[in-house]
């Protein structure tokens, strides 16, 4: 089994449960607004392509809603501080990530997460991974390899054979092959393996802890 040196982690759905937090911020918002709000089993299947995305399916105008622009900073600003309040690691991925620090394994996050609330969540949480790549508005999201690229540049890494990517979505797959990596799928996500089965990643694992088979030791 071939092994690693880089891991790149997806963080909504991946490292961390949030999706009560982002359903919770969403429909607080629609509810503001006189829009219908929406069960957590449609918000799980509207996530993945960052908070944008997110209020164009959770609107049924999307973005054509007269007053969107509008709408969507309300939701960011919102969520950005009620992002705490429901929103957990999931199970060993604090004691996995101690574990890859300890054999020097170098990590960052790559997400299609605002940055603000992304940097939030890193200093509450992985206090350890100090590249975080969100969404700052500058550049492309996932998956189109630009976070990748980012945080490559960000550990100074030019041999991709080195890095493994991990998150739980069909868009962490493409990302993944867009950039020309190697990738693990998490099944524990936001993503059910009925969505997953098309693709053909290392492998799916249950639970976090299960990275470690990959790492170099």
């Amino acid at each position: 089994m071939k092994k690693y040196k880089i891991l790149l982690l997806d963080l909504d759905g991946t490292l961390l449960y949030t999706l009560e937090d982002l359903a919770d911020s969403l429909n607080h918002t629609l509810i503001e607004y006189g829009q219908k709000p929406h069960s957590l089993s449609d918000v799980k299947s509207f996530v993945g392509n960052g908070l944008r995305k997110l209020a164009i399916r959770a609107l049924p105008d999307g973005e054509n809603y007269p007053r969107f622009e509008e709408f969507f900073k309300d939701f960011v600003a919102y969520y950005n501080t009620h992002n705490r309040i429901k929103t957990r690691p999931y199970p060993l991925v604090l004691e996995t990530l101690k574990e890859l620090s300890n054999l020097e394994i170098k990590t960052a996050i790559v997400t299609n997460k605002g940055q603000a609330a992304s940097d939030s969540l890193q200093r509450d949480f992985f206090k350890d991974i100090s590249v975080v790549i969100g969404d700052d508005g500058t550049h492309q999201l996932k998956p189109n390899p630009e976070h990748i690229n980012i945080a490559l540049e960000k550990l100074d890494i030019n041999d991709k054979s080195q890095v493994l990517y991990l998150g739980d979505s069909d868009v962490d797959a493409i990302t993944a092959q867009n950039a020309g990596l190697d990738y693990v799928l998490c099944t524990y996500g936001f993503r059910d393996m009925e969505t997953l089965k098309e693709f053909e990643p290392v492998a799916f694992i249950d639970s976090f802890d299960k990275i470690l088979d990959f790492v170099d030791r």
